[in-house]
């Protein structure tokens, strides 16, 4: 995709715009995306099978561990919200298998669509200089890395609301018609560098000329009046509107919350309609129908997901914390807040260079994307979660597809800092600072417990300290034995430990049952299997360790504390005749 603007990269505003106004935005190219793409494939691909699996990639893995009738049979019980990122993983489980790199990558590749999805929307909305810091950015954000490295679809989905985000902006811009918009009223004075042939605005297109049907592409001789780096695209927004419905699909069908990321495209389609005075009600009512379309694609999960409400019974209504870890879309508090000093800088520079730069540097359908983007959707989330229109539903991971907005915000508030004498040096700077206030995040990802739990470790120790006859016990861990049976699923993350052991807590295997762990056995039942046990293992999700009832003459004999997960070895020298094989806790 090559860029035809009509853009320099960076000019003093001593320099002439006029005479530079022929060349092109070199860093406006689809080339230059893929930079950012391969950075965040190869960052998000160090250590990524580092991590033990969590007890959501547990659920994952339960579920493709089975004939696809079957799942599609599971998920009519439990995690339909899931299918369409179960479909993926079935197939590439039975192409690569299930290990920790395979299960994972998908996300890792999702993640590195996505920062190139942010640096095609840096050039199309402000500049190339813009879309690579944005893209570069992104790469270096932990948040990024985390749920790159996680087999859950949270990666996939922000992959989905980049990809659709650029598919509207590119319909806005393609459905802005050239007699609708005009330039922002008074004299643009072109010493600044900020006026239609301006080439240290950031304001890409091309050399002035008469408007024709296509003039409403991305640069100020954009008829449209919208900036940024890239030329313009076809002169009909029905092709965009008609992929960004199919992405709009695909997102619900990631994850049905996703979706409320058309109520910040409301607002998108709001403010470029009242900064560059168009596109017109034609457009909005094309736009209302490709969100049916992707609504009522994604209705049949949303109406079996509302059966399935149980599994979110955990979920307590947020407060204070809540808000305060938003800031973990970017990183931890020291990265976020080294960012949002950048942003605060730049937008001050922007600001008492006067209005013209200001609209230059900070375009109108970025602030009308990326504000939206990042502040409404978890905003939404956030209040019928604590007001209880419905269940609280309010959880930090399913917000995770905002990350984007942040990087555009930060990659623009780059490029306004790269404008000055020395805002390269500036710019430089403070990415690396950026970058090095998040290592310590990195590294920690990327340990055995830096995703919240070390099964893997669990797994490993009854490996090298069982012996034949063992059994174990899964402890009922309340609100998830309310959920389908997920805290069964310790044994199903690693093959070689837990998943050996004679269960005598199950009644029924995930299979039979149709749940993701199987379900629990009756008291009576377990009192009876529990009988001519010796030796037993008790694994839990608890804070604290499940604590057998001295009656039935077990002791400890060894304890794991890893971090998520309590396992315990109990043993007794004989088998009891009778007794109560229930465990607190």
């Amino acid at each position: 995709m090559a860029a035809s603007g009509s853009q320099s990269l960076a000019r003093s505003p001593g320099v002439s715009a006029a005479s530079h106004a022929d060349e092109p935005d070199r860093l406006a190219t689809g080339w230059v995306a893929a930079g950012p793409a391969l950075i965040t494939l190869v960052v998000t691909l160090y250590r990524i099978g580092a991590p033990s699996f969590t007890r959501d990639e547990g659920a994952t893995l339960l579920a493709v561990h089975r004939s696809f009738p079957q799942m599609i049979r599971m998920l009519g019980n439990v995690d339909v919200v899931h299918t369409e990122y179960y479909a993926l993983i079935w197939a590439v489980s039975r192409l690569a298998g299930s290990g920790e790199l395979a299960a994972r990558a998908p996300s890792a590749v999702a993640m590195a669509v996505a920062a190139g999805g942010v640096t095609l929307l840096g050039q199309r909305l402000v500049s190339g200089r813009a879309g690579l810091a944005a893209g570069l950015l992104f790469a270096a954000f932990p948040s990024v890395s985390f749920y790159a490295e996680v087999a859950r679809e949270y990666a996939l989905v922000t992959a989905l609301a980049t990809i659709a985000s650029y598919l509207l902006v590119r319909a806005l811009q393609a459905g802005t018609p050239p007699q609708g918009a005009a330039q922002p009223a008074g004299p643009r004075p072109r010493d600044e560098g900020t006026g239609p042939q301006a080439i240290g605005g950031f304001q890409g297109g091309r050399s002035p000329g008469p408007a024709g049907p296509r003039d409403e592409g991305t640069g100020p001789q954009a008829i449209g009046g919208f900036q940024g780096g890239r030329p313009p695209g076809p002169a009909r927004p029905a092709p965009w509107l008609a992929g960004y419905a199919a992405a709009l699909a695909l997102l619900g069908l990631g994850n049905i919350l996703s979706l409320l990321l058309i109520a910040a495209h409301a607002v998108t389609v709001a403010v470029w309609h009242r900064s560059y005075r168009g596109p017109g009600r034609p457009f909005v009512l094309r736009w209302l129908a490709s969100v049916a379309v992707a609504i009522v694609v994604a209705s049949p999960v949303a109406l079996i997901a509302s059966g399935q409400a149980r599994q979110v019974e955990w979920i307590k209504p947020p407060g204070l914390v809540a808000i305060i870890t938003m800031a973990g879309l970017i990183g931890p508090l020291p990265m976020f807040f080294i960012v949002v000093a950048v942003v605060a800088i730049a937008l001050a520079t922007s600001l008492v260079s006067g209005r013209t730069r200001l609209r230059a540097d900070w375009p109108a359908g970025l602030w009308g994307l990326a504000v939206p983007w990042l502040f409404l959707p978890p905003a939404l989330l956030f209040t019928v979660s604590v007001i209880h229109v419905v269940h609280p539903l309010y959880v930090f991971r399913y917000i995770a597809f905002c990350i984007p907005a942040a990087a555009l915000l930060a990659g623009t508030a780059m490029a306004a800092l790269a404008r000055a004498a020395v805002g390269w040096a500036v710019a430089v700077a403070a990415l690396i600072v950026i970058v090095v206030a998040g290592l310590g995040a990195q590294g920690s990802e990327r340990g055995p417990a830096g995703h919240g739990y070390d099964i893997r470790v669990a797994d490993q120790a009854v490996v090298s300290r069982a012996r034949p006859g063992d059994a174990l016990m899964n402890v009922r861990y309340w609100p998830l034995s309310r959920g389908g049976g997920v805290e069964r699923g310790m044994e199903g993350e690693y093959p070689y430990g837990l998943a050996r052991l004679h269960d005598i807590s199950q009644a029924e295997g995930p299979v039979p049952s149709g749940s993701l762990g199987g379900t629990f056995t009756r008291t009576s039942v377990e009192r009876q299997r529990l009988a001519p046990v010796t030796r037993l293992w008790v694994a839990s999700w608890s804070k604290a360790p499940a604590v057998l009832p001295q009656r039935l003459g077990f002791t400890v004999a060894y304890t794991l504390h890893a971090k998520g997960v309590w396992l315990r070895l109990y043993t007794r020298p004989h088998a009891a005749g009778s007794g109560t094989g229930q465990p607190a806790g």
